[in-house]
């Protein structure tokens, strides 16, 4: 195969860690197989052990034997450099082990944590790593810690914003590829509004005075967009750098309409990420937010509470705005160490009603529940039938709630802005970075997604993320606690 400029840099790069944020179909894989091929055959590390991680044990079964093994048969060296199979590993096993010149490639799915703890790795590659576990990174990066080699390698066609691999190019040096155009020697990445001329179904400069087809052999540079963060080298590949793509059917694809195939065109054909429009909470719905005032440090008024359970309690707290208490405003937005903390703060917010979430702390939520002056309920996300239900349980009221239909009713609130926030909402939940604290970076954690069911039917749902979103959780159970309001103080008390 011939190599692209673009892969050749990429091949040659013996930096520790380093991501590719990729399209489909761009030769990426087969830079992975053949570094762990040249790791094991030349015992990179002392050892020259290359661990390769699939999503699943069934894509690696499959795999190994269309990639790895047509690799090595189209090979002569290699050929010669490939050992037989220890005593008794056939079948399966055959393809998930094999000796390559000084080293071994262990082939692994990252659904079997306990075939990853088993190998002492020179390099993991982790390939198509948005399909993976949460944890799957932390385990990886253990394998390598007896290495003198030590390196890490990530690729993937990314998913969502700001999780998986689009998290780690994020933060990394952000690499893009330049190419000079031959007519005008503008040097530009390459970008499917700009760089594509749809009626020829070419790759063209993007300077509309220019507009010359680019030659996609021609050698070009990477260049970083965050050198500082030198920590993690990432690259962003998209399928407009391979000579063998196929213009006219990606301009075919990208006049999709439906979600599912708007976002496999963002995500397979440009390597970007994809939320569809109103898919999470931006900066700008936030802020929109905002009001002239700044959270009190009590209130007389009655209040209501909502409670996210994690290493710390994640508190909203909102006055009612109305008699409906369909418009409420933000007293108190932070985080606390224990409940007997929650106590003080609903003595101090006279907070009248509040569903905590019952996990994982459920003995201490229980209790805080039965002995709290304001009716507190219990929330799980237990129902995946339309609507919420609630009911009394052991001595305490019970809200049962669809995850996903809560979280569209919290979007819709924030969107349609009967939630207010203070002024200095930008800086609540502390920790600022970049001007934003944790509640800012919490919110806008959650993405929606759309996707089909069995039946063929489009449904949205918010899947879990490797990000914090605590906040978010707590605005949700702190709705529910205005929706029920003091419906269940009669059993309670």
């Amino acid at each position: 195969m011939r190599l692209t400029p673009a892969l050749q840099d990429l091949y040659r790069d013996n930096h520790p860690v380093v991501v590719v944020q990729k399209a489909a179909q761009v030769f990426v894989s087969e830079y992975l197989i053949n570094t762990a091929l040249w790791v094991a055959d030349t015992g990179q590390g002392g050892r020259g052990n290359a661990l390769y991680v699939m999503p699943t044990q069934g894509h690696v079964d499959d795999f190994s034997q269309a990639r790895f093994d047509k690799a090595i048969a189209e090979s002569p060296y290699l050929q010669r450099r490939l050992f037989p199979p220890p005593p008794g590993r056939q079948g399966p096993a055959r393809q998930r082990l094999k000796k390559v010149g000084l080293g071994y490639i262990y082939l692994r799915g990252a659904d079997s944590r306990r075939q990853l703890t088993s190998v002492d790795a020179d390099v993991v590659l982790l390939d198509e790593y948005d399909l993976m576990g949460e944890g799957v990174l932390d385990l990886a990066q253990k394998r390598l810690a007896s290495s003198r080699l030590g390196w890490l390698r990530v690729a993937s066609t990314p998913r969502l914003p700001e999780s998986g691999v689009n998290a780690l190019f994020l933060r990394s040096d952000q690499r893009y590829y330049f190419l000079k155009c031959p007519g005008c020697g503008l040097a530009q990445r390459l970008e499917w509004e700009e760089n594509v001329d749809q009626k020829r179904s070419l790759v063209v400069c993007r300077r509309q005075r220019c507009r010359k087809a680019l030659d996609l052999w021609a050698p070009g540079g990477w260049e970083a967009a965050t050198p500082g963060n030198d920590r993690i080298r990432g690259y962003h590949i998209n399928r407009l750098y391979s000579p063998l793509a196929n213009i006219a059917q990606m301009v075919y694809e990208s006049q999709a309409t439906t979600p599912t195939a708007l976002r496999e065109f963002n995500n397979a054909v440009l390597g970007e990420t994809f939320v569809p429009p109103g898919g999470r909470l931006t900066l700008d719905v936030l802020d929109r937010c905002r009001r002239d005032y700044l959270m009190p440090d009590a209130c007389k008024e009655a209040t209501f509470m909502g409670v996210d359970v994690g290493i710390k309690l994640h508190v909203v707290i909102r006055l009612p705005l109305d008699e409906e208490r369909t418009r409420s405003r933000a007293v108190f937005i932070g985080e606390v160490d224990s409940f007997a903390e929650l106590t003080e703060l609903v003595k101090r917010y006279n907070v009248r009603g509040a569903v905590v979430d019952a996990l994982p702390e459920q003995r201490s939520a229980l209790e805080f529940a039965r002995e709290s002056s304001a009716c507190v309920g219990l929330a799980y996300y237990a129902r995946t039938n339309v609507g919420h239900e609630s009911a009394c349980e052991n001595g305490v009221p019970v809200h049962r709630i669809n995850r996903t239909q809560a979280l569209e009713e919290m979007f819709h609130a924030f969107q349609t802005q009967t939630t207010e926030l203070p002024d200095d909402a930008r800086a609540l939940g502390g920790r600022v970075r970049d001007g934003l604290g944790e509640y800012y970076r919490q919110m806008m954690a959650l993405t929606r997604v759309l996707g089909q069911n069995s039946l063929g039917n489009w449904v949205a749902s918010y899947p879990n993320q490797a990000k914090a979103d605590h906040f978010a959780h707590a605005e949700v159970y702190c709705a529910v606690a205005l929706r029920e309001g003091e419906r269940w103080t009669v059993v309670v008390f």
